[in-house]
């Protein structure tokens, strides 16, 4: 619920809150053998040993840039104007993973992304034999709110690397989960800005760390569904001060749904310009 004078709202979610077995916090390991965290994602299928999971694909441009600092092309390149990326290597990518009260690091399998669209689909593997390690999805949703309807939106912020007080561990990683309530201010159904595909802008201030992270109908007590990824947001961003809009953006998910059934979906996603990663 969002009072009276607020732009948005932010849910209490604890540590341990089991939202948490549907998202991962994506980080690269830098030259310096550093983490550098770089986003969320959210599992929309899982099969025990294996999920596959949506983010930004920004996320991955911006592991790119992390393994390959010398890029011999200026960043602000237009794409099309551009050779055909190579694959990333993603042996240095990980997803952080919680499982009960346990902390788990996921190997990323592989990664398609769409510049354009900001669309990411990725496959995440279990770190360990465990049939059952990944089972929680969220169902996806191809119902899109107008403008003044609530929405939801939920990742990993207040992320941070540090050194670790306990000399058997090199670095400490932190996070919070956030959720965060406002309202559709404005639907782009051409695509808004530099972002090509149909989004949504919205009254909640995102940190840098939710990019990714999953967009759905906010309705009280009932299941959350995402219709769209956590693209951008301008900066600075009111992220602490309630009565003002944060105008972040949210790309809508160009989806098919082909089949459902008892615990599962079968989502086609339309994906061009692909960038590609793999093990």
């Amino acid at each position: 619920m969002i009072p009276n004078g607020f732009q948005w709202n932010e849910a209490e979610l604890k540590q341990g809150d089991p939202l948490n077995a549907g998202l991962l916090s994506l980080f690269v390991i830098g030259a310096d053998l550093m983490p550098v965290l770089i986003g969320t994602a959210f599992i929309i299928a899982a099969e025990g040993l294996r999920a596959t999971a949506v983010s930004a694909a920004h996320c991955f441009e911006e592991v790119r840039k992390i393994l390959h600092p010398n890029a011999r092309h200026h960043l602000s390149a237009l794409p099309e104007f551009l050779p055909i990326p190579k694959a990333v290597n993603l042996f240095r990518v990980k997803g952080l993973y919680m499982k009960g009260d346990q902390v788990h690091c996921c190997p990323i399998e592989l990664a398609l992304w769409d510049r354009e669209t900001d669309l990411a689909v990725l496959t995440v593997s279990a770190p360990v034999i465990d049939p059952d390690f990944f089972r929680d999805i969220f169902w996806l949703d191809d119902q899109i709110p107008g403008v003044g309807e609530e929405i939801a939106m939920i990742g990993f912020g207040d992320m941070n690397v540090g050194p670790c007080p306990d000399p058997r561990h090199q670095f400490k990683m932190e996070r919070r989960l956030v959720g965060r309530i406002g309202r559709v201010t404005e639907v782009y159904p051409e695509g808004y800005c530099l972002l090509k595909a149909p989004c949504i802008e919205t009254s909640i201030p995102v940190f840098s760390g939710m990019s990714g992270g999953l967009v759905a109908r906010y309705v009280h007590g009932a299941q959350i569904q995402p219709f769209a990824f956590i693209s951008h947001a301008p900066e600075p961003q009111p992220l602490y001060n309630r009565a003002e809009s944060g105008r972040s953006i949210a790309a809508i998910l160009r989806m098919e749904k082909t089949k459902v059934a008892a615990g599962k979906q079968d989502i086609r996603f339309k994906i061009d310009n692909a960038g590609v990663g793999r093990q």
